[in-house]
């Protein structure tokens, strides 16, 4: 039996379709109105959820911190300016409840997970990358026993096995999404065979936190076993700012969505059988032994009297498959040119 996660009333493993996370991050430039465009056209799109980010920024960081070529600003800058208030988180929740999808939040220091927790009343976290080596947030959220999803870019398979063996001590419901921290990220370095590894190696439902231009590697990730896929989504990727550029416009997640669930229909059976539906087929795209020849009673068989041509043999009818069985048998009577040959009529 596979491994289960469950988020609200919905389960997480390789026999459901997959969950999908529209990472809303901070795509809403702060503007709560945007971020409720965002849940709507999300929602049309047919995502599992929609997840925002949470930051008590003193708790946080330093106010000088380096930044990466995706931001124009200081990242202490950029989160002040886009950080949603706790009462509008609260409005989001509440607007995902009724837009029947679920609202996602992640902390990013213990003060936010406390609030996150206490005053949003969430119930799933959903840890960043950066925090994979942050064994103090880890310990403290996993202590609150709610589902955990932990992003491992960034870093090793070593730090990886370390945060969960770690986590998974004090709380056992965690799934862990192959993550490569670059805004956008080649396809090349997405990595996401590691999928199949984290699945094998720990037990868990696996996914891929995805941060490149297009929806192929998370497409591809189902058939490595993903069943969580979280993408950054945005409303316009040529706007300015550090997320848009790696997220999805729209049209792009409902695709997103749309392969994702075909690419986990088609990888579900582990079996090759012949299925129903290509049963009708089987009658004219398969081949029986005929002759190409008038054959006399007594004639060897062999291939300048006999080949293999459509439609498939019915009874007592040869398939192709056993041709060569029946070269060197005689023919019990003649046989016309271009008819399909009987094993009644063979010795």
């Amino acid at each position: 039996m596979s491994v289960k996660f469950k988020i609200s009333k919905k389960v997480i493993s390789e026999s459901y379709k997959p969950y999908i996370i529209a990472e809303a991050c901070i795509n809403h430039e702060g503007n709560v109105k945007i971020a409720k465009k965002m849940i709507d056209k999300a929602v049309e799109a047919g995502v599992s959820a929609v997840k925002f980010q949470f930051h008590v920024l003193e708790d946080e960081m330093l106010k000088y911190t380096p930044k990466s070529n995706n931001f124009s600003e200081s990242l202490y800058d950029t989160l002040k300016r886009t950080n949603l208030s706790i009462k509008e988180h609260k409005y989001l929740k509440k607007y995902c409840e009724k837009k029947n999808v679920d609202y996602l939040c992640t902390p990013f220091s213990f003060k936010s997970a406390d609030i996150l927790e206490k005053e949003i009343k969430l119930k799933i976290f959903k840890v960043g990358s950066g925090e994979l080596t942050n064994i103090p947030l880890q310990t403290h959220i996993a202590k609150k026993k709610f589902p955990t999803i932990i992003s491992t870019g960034m870093s090793t398979f070593k730090e990886v096995s370390h945060t969960f063996n770690t986590v998974k001590k004090i709380n056992k419901n965690i799934a862990l999404t192959q993550c490569t921290s670059a805004y956008p990220c080649n396809p090349k370095i997405s990595d996401i065979s590691i999928i199949r590894e984290y699945i094998n190696k720990f037990k868990v439902v696996s996914g891929l936190s995805d941060h490149t231009s297009s929806i192929y590697t998370s497409i591809g990730a189902i058939a490595y076993g993903a069943r969580i896929i979280e993408k950054h989504f945005t409303l316009n990727k040529r706007a300015k700012g550090p997320d848009h550029a790696s997220s999805l416009e729209p049209n792009e997640l409902k695709q997103l969505v749309e392969g994702c669930d075909a690419v986990f229909l088609a990888s579900r059976n582990n079996k090759k059988i012949i299925h129903k539906e290509e049963k009708q087929i089987i009658s004219w795209a398969r081949e029986s032994v005929v002759s190409i020849k008038n054959i006399k009673q007594n004639d060897i068989l062999n291939n300048k009297n006999l080949s293999v041509k459509r439609p498939a043999p019915k009874n007592n009818e040869i398939p192709a498959k056993l041709y060569f069985q029946i070269l060197g048998k005689k023919a019990k009577k003649n046989i016309a040119i271009n008819r399909k040959i009987k094993w009644t009529e063979i010795k």
